[in-house]
């Protein structure tokens, strides 16, 4: 996990300094992604939290593959954190457990369930190997890359990427533990405005 937790204060910060650099014709994302996203505050929070959030970014309902702003993405973050930290064990904990949730999400998926046969048996490699065609799909900006040193350990390389380090390392522990790999660990940080490094292993 992260060396240090940090504050709510500095994660709101991070989010809100990640929103300045949204262009809202550039920077878009599928409606389904953001349906999930409300889908993992009900289960993490409530309902009423999930019509603050519906609130907060002027929508009722989002239609599955509409290409939105990603601006309504920090609307909801920005919303819902404060509650989730309070729940969660704090605003670090609470945006791990939110990449968690998108992992269980991907992996509930068409493409998550093919890719879940290709590990059985096997390793986490073709699991953590597909992340870069998950996040293609869902967002019109970034990139992820994968790199492996060694056979039970990595880096992704995420740039341009709007989400937060925890984020990030939720997504990548979810999917290791998926595909039954133990002693999991990933670290995450910030290596510019929006590129974010996460190294990860497992025993």
């Amino acid at each position: 996990m992260g060396s240090t937790e940090q504050s709510m204060e500095f994660w709101l910060e991070d989010l809100a300094r990640r929103r300045t650099f949204v262009k809202p014709e550039e920077h878009t994302i599928r409606g389904f992604f953001l349906k999930g996203l409300l889908g993992r505050l009900r289960t993490l929070g409530d309902e009423a939290l999930v019509r603050r959030c519906l609130e907060a970014c002027g929508q009722e309902r989002f239609m599955d593959f509409f290409s939105y702003s990603s601006d309504l993405m920090f609307l909801i973050l920005l919303t819902a954190l404060p509650t989730l930290a309070e729940r969660h064990g704090g605003a670090e904990a609470a945006l791990r457990q939110i990449g968690r949730q998108a992992s269980t999400d991907f992996l509930a998926s068409v493409a998550g369930r093919a890719m879940m046969l290709l590990a059985q048996g096997r390793s986490p490699r073709p699991l953590i190997s597909s992340l870069p065609a998950a996040f293609r799909v869902g967002m019109s900006y970034g990139s992820v890359q994968v790199e492996w040193l060694g056979p039970r350990q990595g880096r992704i390389n995420a740039r341009g990427s709007f989400m937060s380090p925890p984020f990030l390392e939720g997504v990548v522990l979810k999917v290791l533990e998926a595909a039954g790999a133990r002693g999991t660990q990933a670290t995450a940080r910030s290596t510019g405005e929006l590129d974010i490094v996460c190294e990860f292993s497992w025993e």
